[in-house]
Order: C-alpha cells, then structure tokens, then sequence
C-alpha cells in the first residue's frame, strides 16, 4: 500500500537521512511525518511564521509497523509510557514520581527497535501536559482515554528503521505561511483550555489514577 505523508520544518528535505533527529521526541530517533497536510502545516510555520511542507510517499505494507491507534496496542498506557521513556522529563517527576514511572516502564512500554515504524498521538509542549498530570494522579485515565480516543491530538507516523528510510521518496514540497502559524497557536490555545477545565473536572471525580493502578499491581 502506498502512502501519503508530510513532514513541516523550517527546511526543504528530498532525501530524509537514518540516525538524524532528536533522541527525546514522543517515540525515539526517528523521522517525524503526518497524513494530514494541515497539520504538517502548522509544525512548519509555529516558530517564524514560515517554513516548507514536503510531501512524500512510502510503500509500508512489507514493513513492520507498530500501531498505537489500533488493537491490540491501542491502549492509552502504552502511549504513555512511550513518552516518559522518551522525553525529557521534569526533575519534579522523575524525583517524585519513580514508582510510578517504574510501574509503566515495567507493565507497558513498548520496544520500538522491533518496528520499521511508529504510528501514534503526537504530544507536543500543549499536550504533554495531560499524561504528565496523569503521572502525578491529577487527572483520571478514563479523562485521558477520552482524549486519546477522540484524536485531538493528532496522529504522527514516524519512520524509525533503514528499511523504511530506503523506501520513502520525495515527491515535492510547498510553503507555509503566516496563516500556519495562527492556527498552530489556535490549536494550543484550545489545549490549554481543555487541560485547565480536566483539572477542574477531575479533582472531583472517582475515576481511576496512576496511584489506583499501582496499588494494585503491588
């Protein structure tokens, strides 16, 4: 099956190259595109109001992908502890929180170095936000799944073996202009509100926290 995938940046890149990128985005090293132009868009333009969206293909029905949208990996806690495996986190939580995160690290985190690549929710500054509350038991994982469920946070598809660097080609590119950058902005602004009225919500319901699961698990 071939498909259509963006990647936003600051740089027109016809020939993406393994081993290049950040080691502490949401899944590891690897290179982060979407299916969605608009979005694409908006990762171009968030900084400076400008930027490029190149536009690839990519064979990957005889690569090995791992799915975190869909059974039997769709569980919101997986994703989660992707992300704290992954990112840099707060000395608050790695201080204050080390069961916890030992818990999901144990129970859920996946080896991505098996896959060719990754498709899940993207967790940018506005987002990781949620499953770090969710570490601290500020809001329940019934709130997060609904969240997760619903897609607001977007989808990534991340290419993260040589193989499937070797078989993504570039077909063009295009700007991204001011308007790119309003909506990111508009986009985060929502976030924010959303991530402010959950923890209001939260702090009153009987929902199921990080602290419940590990009460259990031990």
């Amino acid at each position: 099956m071939e498909r259509i995938i963006y990647h936003g940046s600051e740089f027109i890149i016809e020939k993406p190259l393994y081993g290049k990128g950040n080691i502490h985005n949401d899944y590891g090293l690897g290179f982060y595109c979407c299916s969605n132009k608009e979005l694409a868009k908006e990762w171009a333009a968030k900084k400076t109001g400008s930027g490029f969206i190149n536009k690839y293909s990519i064979r990957d029905d005889r690569l090995k992908i791992l799915d975190l949208t869909k059974p039997p990996h769709n569980d919101v806690l997986h994703w989660i502890a992707l992300l704290m495996h992954n990112r840099e986190l707060s000395s608050d939580l790695k201080d204050n929180f080390p069961k916890e995160l030992k818990y999901l690290e144990e129970k859920y985190l996946i080896d991505v170095s098996d896959y060719d690549i990754v498709i899940g929710y993207r967790a940018d500054d506005s987002y990781f936000r949620f499953p770090e509350s969710f570490v601290r038991s500020e809001i329940t994982l019934e709130s997060l799944n609904k969240i997760f469920q619903a897609g607001d946070l977007g989808k990534q598809y991340v290419l993260i073996s040589q193989r499937a660097f070797n078989l993504v080609h570039f077909l063009s590119y295009e700007e991204a202009l001011e308007q790119s950058k309003i909506d990111y902005y508009k986009r985060k602004s929502g976030a924010d509100k959303l991530y402010a009225d959950l923890l209001k919500e939260d702090r009153y319901l009987k929902g199921t926290r990080l602290r419940d699961l590990i009460t259990d698990y031990e």
